[in-house]
C-alpha cells in the first residue's frame, strides 16, 4: 500500500500579510521555521521513503527540515511550484479586489473560469500538476511526503480523490503547515 502525506509550507511573512505569492520564491518567518520543526519532530517516527518538494524556498526549507530525520534526499520538481499568478503575485488580497473587482469576483467563484493577468490558469497547473503524479507518484511505492503550496495541494487532494472538478477548489484548500494523509 502507498501512503501519500501532503504538507504545506510554514508561514512566511506574507501569508501574515494576505499577499499573494505564486510563483515567487518568498522565505519561511520566524513562526513558519517553528511550525515545520514541530512538523518534522512529528513524522521522525514514521518510515519515509521519499520526499517530493516544490523548487521555491518556502517548501523546500519545509522538505529540508523533514529530511534531517529521515537521511533521504530530496526529490525538487517545477510542476509543484504554486500556480503563477502574474501581475497579482505582491499584491495584498484587497488590493486585488479593488483592482481587479470583478475578475476576481470570479476567480473566487470559480477558479477555473479565471487566469489572473500574466499568470497561469487553474487548469494549466491541474494539467502539470496531474502529469507530475502520473509520472513521480504512481510509480512510487511506500510512504512518500510531497512538500507544495495552497492551490498545489489543493489540486493533488483533487487528483487522489478523483474529482475531475475544480470549480469547487476552494474548498480543499490546506492552511500553513498543514499535514494531511492519505492511502492509495
Amino acid at each position: 500500500m502507498q501512503r501519500i502525506i501532503l504538507i504545506r509550507h510554514g508561514e512566511t511573512d506574507w501569508n501574515r500579510e494576505n499577499r499573494i505569492q505564486g510563483g515567487l520564491n518568498i522565505p519561511l518567518n520566524a513562526r513558519g521555521k517553528e511550525e515545520v520543526r514541530v512538523i518534522a519532530l512529528k513524522l521522525a517516527h514514521i518510515t519515509i521513503h521519499y520526499i517530493y518538494s516544490s523548487k521555491l524556498s518556502r517548501a523546500y526549507a519545509t522538505a529540508v527540515e523533514i529530511a534531517k530525520f529521515h537521511k533521504i534526499k530530496i526529490l525538487t520538481d517545477d510542476r509543484l511550484n504554486e500556480l503563477r499568478q502574474g501581475k497579482w503575485e505582491g499584491m495584498r488580497v484587497t488590493e486585488v479586489r479593488r483592482l481587479y473587482p470583478d475578475m476576481y469576483s470570479r476567480w473566487e467563484s470559480n477558479p477555473t473560469l479565471v487566469t489572473p493577468p500574466g499568470g497561469e490558469s487553474i487548469n494549466e497547473t491541474f494539467k502539470r500538476v496531474k502529469e507530475f503524479w502520473r509520472e513521480s507518484i504512481l510509480t512510487k511505492e511506500g510512504t512518500g511526503v510531497i512538500v507544495a503550496h495552497k492551490i498545489i495541494n489543493a489540486l493533488i487532494k483533487s487528483i487522489i480523490k478523483k474529482e475531475n472538478s475544480l470549480n469547487l477548489l476552494w474548498e480543499k484548500m490546506p492552511e500553513n503547515a498543514q499535514v494531511e494523509r492519505f492511502s492509495l
